[in-house]
């Protein structure tokens, strides 16, 4: 390694750009030098520029642990401790942001930064806070999290939106829904933040700050939601449908490959699939599977199920989220 200090900086840039992330720890325990450049965020950008960065997949497990899982040699790494009460993963470029509880219950948000690999405290919910987390919540492009919805300490059904820019670490209050909401989804649609339950759903316009009615709702059955590939998609127990909005209705679009009813189901989209966590009942014992959802591919080959490792995944699957680093 001694070699590698004696060399021009561009050149030892240009051979570090090229080490895999995995790899990333070990070398800045070596190299002291490369510390700084690797936890640098335009080092990250040009990585994604030359396309260096490779995709892995976080699980959430049991409320508590959160590991990292590399697809391509199924190696699996666990994050340090978080000492809280997670419920939700949420990816922002090279961050995953923690939805959770403190052992008080108290709403907090954590972040990991895979750069320099620490967990930090993010800015405090606004107020009023909700009483637990059945409120809308998923992420923009420009990296920002939107929230909104929930229920106070009395049950009351909040009309209280805000958003969290993670780079700044700061929260802003949004204008309040039309209506309070609860036990409702997030997701961002072209550029608009669409908050649903299985009654009504309210849209969100980031331009022009207002709030319009929209006149849909998700399945009853539904276990999740999400925007992939120009489709609004909801995960029911029996399989995945998909949201018509010309005749403003839902259609079955996939079953599941398993016979057994699906109690939970997390997914996320890497490259053209659909990484699909499923927690099946089989009969009375609980069962995790993962499966591959390739949704332009021909009818036999858009289920592949992913092999697991002994010991992966022993936990029941809350939340998953792909991270490119």
């Amino acid at each position: 390694m001694d070699f590698l200090r004696e060399l021009p900086e561009q050149i030892f840039r240009d051979i570090l750009i090229r080490v895999p992330y995995i790899c990333h720890s070990k070398i800045k325990q070596l190299l002291e030098p490369a510390k700084e450049m690797l936890e640098s965020f335009q080092f990250y950008q040009d990585r994604i520029k030359f396309g260096l960065t490779k995709k892995y997949i976080c699980f959430l497990e049991d409320h508590i642990s959160i590991s990292i899982y590399d697809p391509t040699d199924r190696s699996r790494k666990l994050l340090p401790p978080t000492n809280a009460i997670v419920h939700k993963i949420i990816n922002v470029n090279h961050k995953i942001v923690v939805l959770g509880q403190s052992r008080h219950l108290t709403p907090l948000f954590l972040i990991y930064d895979f750069l320099p690999s620490i967990w930090k405290h993010g800015a405090e919910f606004p107020t009023p806070r909700p009483a637990n987390l059945e409120f809308a919540c998923c992420a923009s492009p420009d990296g920002s999290i939107y929230i909104a919805g929930g229920n106070d300490n009395g049950l009351n059904e909040l009309r209280e939106a805000a958003v969290y820019k993670v780079d700044e670490d700061k929260w802003e209050l949004l204008p309040k829904m039309h209506q309070g909401m609860y036990s409702c989804r997030g997701v961002f649609i072209e550029g608009m933040f669409y908050v649903i339950d299985i009654n009504r759903c309210q849209r969100f316009d980031p331009t022009t700050r207002a709030w319009t009615t929209i006149n849909m709702s998700i399945p009853n059955s539904c276990l999740d939601v999400m925007y992939a590939f120009q489709r609004l998609i909801a995960f029911t127990g029996k399989g995945i449908e998909q949201y018509d909005w010309e005749g403003n209705l839902w259609r079955q679009l996939e079953t599941l490959p398993q016979d057994h009813p699906v109690l939970n189901v997390c997914a996320t989209v890497s490259c053209d699939r659909i990484l699909f966590c499923g927690i099946f009942c089989n009969p009375d014992i609980y069962i995790c599977k993962l499966y591959m959802y390739k949704p332009r591919a021909p009818f036999s080959e858009r289920w592949i199920s992913v092999d697991q490792p002994n010991s992966f995944l022993e936990g029941i699957v809350q939340s998953i989220a792909t991270i490119e680093i």
